[in-house]
Order: structure tokens, then sequence, then C-alpha cells
């Protein structure tokens, strides 16, 4: 039990001070991060042309989708139980990463052979395993209170395989290219494992006693979050040409800029988050919320600002593209992105406090008013359009989850909390 309060001590103090510690750091390197993945992808559209990096996107969303399938709230459930101070056991840790996925991998991989023959299932789900394999090793390493290192695998290691995979096999088929990233992203799952085995932290956070981990709300809840992430681009790219859904995957990325900060703000937020709950303390919540809305909000705008004094630019880029309204698609986007930045920590208090079935509930909102609007356009359904629906679902279901919250927790998780508070301040120490 000493053991145990110790842990949990150590880990109090200090996620509590993260946010002050290491937001500017964690910044820079999320930059860098976005830098390098926007690269890749700007590279392999050049490299292969709109229309085969079509194909690929929507083959890649479809194995990112799969591998939060397998993942059974995996990374997530790790990310809550390795970061309360009470620990886990080690075989419980080798079973939500890897064993429990290996084993639905299998049986989704002989079930969806048999439905649907034609598609390239061997390469989705082995690059789904993958993928979610070195989501599990980032929120260990994150329980090490590794913020930077963690980040760097979890958000550029998949796409740094998938370019390395590009650009060595070009004029190979998309399956080829996501089956050659499964393999550059086991070898850095395999690195990675080195680094948390070698940490002297490690052990202290190991535990004999057994914990319940499994929870239906997490799963499906990072389940349908991978689903909106990738709706847009695997169902509307079943209308949309592969060019025209190129294209689109490109203003996207480039809007997704803006909500840049929203990952670091989740990521060195839910420590204090998850360690307020832990305690039972609504003002040390609210104070690591708002702190993650901080993070988020003053970037965040300035970024918009940004993507918007861009704009003139896009005919200099897309020349090609202008008359299918690329500017209008680019704007509608951007505020997309403006509202992810707005309602960054709901997200995180739901699934961290408790009440993770609302963050489910608002991601099944945002596919099912998307799944709406694309069947009332149907085959109609052109780019801008698919824009519009997809930023109209995430903008509502982030609405709703923020006023549930607020009602449930008694914490206002939106950027509009800076408004009342002297948190607008942005420092680190």
């Amino acid at each position: 039990m000493a053991h145990a309060d110790g842990y949990r001590v150590m880990s109090g103090s200090k996620f509590a001070n993260l946010v002050k510690q290491t937001a500017v750091h964690t910044i820079g390197l999320r930059t860098a991060v976005v830098a390098v993945n926007f690269a890749i992808m700007l590279g392999l559209a050049g490299l292969l042309g709109f229309e085969a990096f079509g194909r690929l996107a929507a083959l890649w969303g479809a194995a990112l989708v799969a591998g939060t399938v397998l993942s059974l709230g995996g990374p997530v459930i790790l990310l809550r139980l390795l970061t309360d101070g009470k620990g886990m056991r080690a075989r419980d840790i080798c079973k939500i990463a890897l064993i429990y996925p290996a084993f639905l991998a299998l049986v989704m991989y002989g079930i969806a052979t048999a439905l649907w023959p034609l598609w390239p299932w061997a390469a989705i789900f082995s690059a789904g395993f993958a993928a979610n394999a070195l989501a599990c090793l980032a929120s260990a390493m994150r329980a090490l209170g590794s913020v930077q290192a963690s980040m760097a695998l979890r958000d550029a290691g998949p796409q740094v395989a998938l370019g390395l995979a590009g650009l060595f096999g070009f004029d190979a088929a998309a399956d080829l290219i996501v089956a050659t990233a499964a393999l550059s992203m086991s070898l850095l799952t395999l690195a990675g494992l080195y680094w948390v085995c070698r940490h002297r932290g490690f052990f202290v956070m190991l535990t004999t006693k057994a914990r319940p981990y499994w929870s239906m709300s997490l799963w499906a809840s990072s389940v349908l979050g991978m689903v909106v992430a990738q709706i847009d681009l695997i169902i509307g790219g079943a209308v949309i040409s592969a060019e025209q859904l190129g294209v689109y995957a490109v203003l996207r990325r480039v809007a997704n800029l803006v909500a840049l900060p929203v990952t670091v703000a989740t990521w060195v937020s839910a420590p204090s988050v998850s360690a307020a709950h832990g305690a039972d303390d609504t003002k040390a919540l609210a104070r690591a919320s708002a702190d993650g809305s901080k993070i988020a909000m003053l970037p965040g705008l300035a970024l918009f600002g940004v993507g918007v004094l861009a704009m003139p630019l896009l005919p200099l880029v897309l020349a090609q593209h202008v008359e299918a309204g690329v500017r209008m698609i680019f704007a509608i986007l951007l505020l997309g992105a403006l509202g992810q930045v707005v309602f960054a920590s709901s997200f995180t208090v739901a699934t961290l406090c408790g009440v993770p079935r609302y963050a489910m509930a608002a991601r099944l909102g945002m596919v099912v008013m998307y799944l709406l609007w694309f069947a009332w356009w149907g085959p109609a359904l052109t780019v801008t359009m698919n824009a519009v629906g997809y930023i109209g679902a995430l903008t509502l279901g982030g609405a709703a989850l923020w006023w549930v919250v607020w009602r449930q927790l008694g914490v206002d998780t939106s950027g509009f909390v800076l408004l009342r508070t002297r948190r607008w301040v942005w420092k680190t120490s």
C-alpha cells in the first residue's frame, strides 16, 4: 500500500505541474510533427498523383479505422490506468496491447475476406494492428513521463512509415504500400518497447493486483473517434472521384493545422485531468480543463488567422482545381478546425472522468449526422457539400458534448471559460 501511495503522490505532483513545465516544448514538437506529416502528405500526392493518392488515402483511412476497432480501447485504457497512480499488471498490459488485438484481427480477417474478397484485408488489418501497437506503446511512454517522445511516436510514427513505404514503392499498388508501412511500424514498436523496458520507472508502475480495465464505452468512443476522423474520406470517396478526393484530402490536412494545438492540449492535460478525477477534486479538474483550453485556444486562433491569410494563395498551388471551389472548401474546413479548438477539452474530460459514454454518444451523433447528410445527397454529393456535412456534424457533436459535460460534471470544457478567468495569459511558469 505504501508503494502504491508513493506512486500516486509522485504522479499527482508531477502531472499537476506538467502543463506549466512542458507546454511550449510540446507545442514546438507538435508543430514539427505536423510539419513532417504535412510534408509527407504533399510528397506522396506529388509522387503518386492526386488520383493514386486518393486511393491510398481511402485505404489508409480504412486501416486506421480497423486499428481502432482492433484496439478494444487499449491506448485510452492504458493511459487512464497507468496515470491514476494505481498501476497495472504486466500480463494485462500485454493482453490489452498485443494478444487480444491480434486474436481479433485474425477473426475479423476471416470474416471480411469471406464477405468482401476483393478488398486487400491483409494489408488493412496488418497496418491497423501495427498502428494500434504504436498507440499503446505511446500511452505507456506517456505514463512514464515522456511527453515529447511518446507524442512523436504516436502521431508521426504511422505517417513516417507510410511515407517511407510510398517513397520506396511509389510505382506499387496502394495495398502493397500500406502493407510495407505496417512492417515499418512494427520495427518502430520494437525500438520503443526496448526504451520502455529500460526505463527505471517501468517496474514502479507495475502492480501484482488485478484491476478491471475493460470499458465498452471507451472502446466504442475510440472506434467512433477514428470513424469520425476518416468517414468523409471513406464514405465520401464512394461518390467523389479519386482525383477530387485527393485534392480534398490535401485541403483538409492543411486546414487541420488550425487544430494542431488540440492534440498538444489533450496529451499534456490528460494526466492532470485523470489525477484530479481520481482525487475527486472538482476545482483541480476545472483548472486542468482550463489549462488544456488555454494551450489550444491562443495558438489555434493564430493558426486560423494564418489560414485565412493564406486563402488567396490557393489558386497558385492548385490552379487546375480553382473551378472546383477550393477556396470555399478550405474556408469551411478552417471553420470546422476552429470549432475543434473551442471544444478541445471536452473529449479529454469526458473520456477520463468516468463518463466516456457521453463522448461515445457525441461521436455516434457525428457519424449519424454525416451519414444522413450523405444519404440525402447520394450520388449528387459534391466535394463542397461533403465538407459542409462533415464539418457540421463535427461542430454540432462537439457542442452537444460540451453542454452535457458541463451539466453532469459542473466543468466548462470550452474555450469560453477563459473569458471568465485570467487564464488567457499564456505562460509556462
